[in-house]
């Protein structure tokens, strides 16, 4: 408790996983939730004359009131904080986090084997992990200097675009996507998110790039086969199992694909912080989440929109930015998308504060007349945001290669605004 009085870089990297409920009712959960909304509100370390303002807009019995008056002070006699202290204060602090977050882990899943709730009982023993705390970064100052150059050179070195092979989509992007990107695609149910996902695999292992595609609903056969369907653009029941290594052979010959080149399928993986350690271990260039909605945030929170707005803020930050590799991912929009010839970020609804987070958003939108076209099922993809290039505000239109039976694969053919077909 002494920490969160009066050192402020502990609260800057621990505050995300202190929980007042984790301690008894009384006077020390008081302090350490007052604590943590002063912090909140004010970015400041609680001092006597706050806390005294705290107790008194909260405490009105007068015996209580003393009592809790006194806690501040006690705390502070009892457990000083001084220069040799601190890493030994530092150190038992971290320790009780950890346990306090595994204990809480363990007590869900014993709470949900009583329910008879296997999997996600299993899923809470799996899940539990380190916590981590938050670093900040050193600011950066525009000042004459020897590193100033730094910034440019950063910049000039950036890889190149990975083209997403969209005609007209490509060149409003500045080329595809780039590195440290966050990107959505929006679309209502069964309107082909994790099919441009595949899409997208398959074009940057046309462009010679390695990627990791995560998948959380589909099994890593359906979007392998996918991505399969994706590189010889033909369905399924036309690839020849029999020849199909030979035949990818020749067509990495073909794309001048070396071993660079490569798709790598897993099943999704839980949080940020794994995400970030496999990604350490790996080498690639583009990482597709379908979706990042399944990731675990790193605290709880009453509601899934807050919940997922940590997660994809940790997403931009810890991945995007710190590891400057560009992920895409797909959410889904609320029911008033469906069949909308054009969509909008109020169609986001409790994905808002995803796009807040992102740089890029791409909407999929479908008609009915462009779902029964007869040339085959027509779907516009939408700008909704755009950040980096400009782009926002602008749509194209796509015939599509599926949507119509089982004898179709993840293709996207520009097509052109030819009368009124909405």
């Amino acid at each position: 408790m002494s920490l969160v009085l009066v050192d402020s870089a502990f609260l800057e990297k621990w505050r995300h996983t202190l929980v007042p409920e984790s301690l008894p009712k009384g006077p020390t959960r008081f302090l350490l939730g007052a604590a943590l909304e002063h912090w909140d509100a004010h970015h400041q370390l609680m001092d006597w004359a706050a806390f005294l303002y705290w107790v008194d807009g909260a405490i009105e019995d007068e015996d209580l009131h003393e009592e809790y008056r006194q806690i501040f002070l006690d705390i502070q006699a009892a457990y000083p904080v001084t220069d040799s202290s601190r890493p030994i204060a530092w150190a038992a602090a971290e320790e009780w986090v950890q346990n306090y977050h595994v204990g809480m882990a363990l007590d869900r899943a014993r709470a949900a084997l009583v329910a008879g709730d296997r999997g996600t009982a299993f899923s809470e023993l799996l899940g539990v992990r380190e916590v981590t705390g938050e670093v900040q970064e050193e600011p950066l100052e525009l000042v004459p200097s020897a590193t100033l150059g730094d910034i440019l050179r950063h910049s000039n070195n950036f890889r190149e675009a990975i083209p997403l092979g969209l005609e007209l989509f490509d060149e409003a992007l500045e080329g595809g996507i780039h590195p440290g990107d966050l990107a959505i695609v929006a679309g209502p149910t069964n309107l082909g998110k994790s099919m441009l996902l595949c899409y997208l695999a398959a074009s940057a292992y046309k462009a010679n790039r390695r990627v990791l595609y995560l998948t959380y609903e589909l099994s890593r056969v359906q979007i392998g086969e996918r991505i399969l369907m994706a590189l010889f653009e033909k369905p399924k029941q036309d690839l020849n199992p029999d020849t199909l290594a030979d035949d990818l052979i020749a067509k990495r010959t073909q794309w001048g694909v070396t071993d660079r080149g490569s798709v790598v399928i897993e099943e999704g993986i839980r949080t940020v912080a794994d995400l970030r350690r496999h990604l350490e271990e790996a080498d690639v260039d583009l990482v597709l989440l379908d979706s990042a909605d399944d990731i675990t945030a790193r605290q709880t929170y009453p509601n899934l929109y807050l919940s997922q707005g940590e997660v994809y803020s940790d997403i931009l930050l810890d991945i995007c930015h710190s590891m400057n590799l560009p992920v895409w991912t797909s959410v889904q929009l609320n029911r008033e998308a469906v069949e909308k010839a054009r969509i909008s970020l109020k169609h986001i609804g409790d994905s808002f504060k995803k796009v807040q987070r992102a740089t890029l958003c791409v909407g999929l939108s479908q008609a009915r007349e462009e779902a029964d076209f007869y040339l085959g099922p027509l779907v516009k993809l939408v700008v909704l945001k755009d950040s980096q290039h400009g782009a926002q505000g602008q749509w194209w239109r796509y015939l599509t290669s599926y949507g119509r039976g089982a004898k179709g694969w993840p293709a996207y053919n520009y097509y052109p605004e030819r009368g009124d077909l909405e």
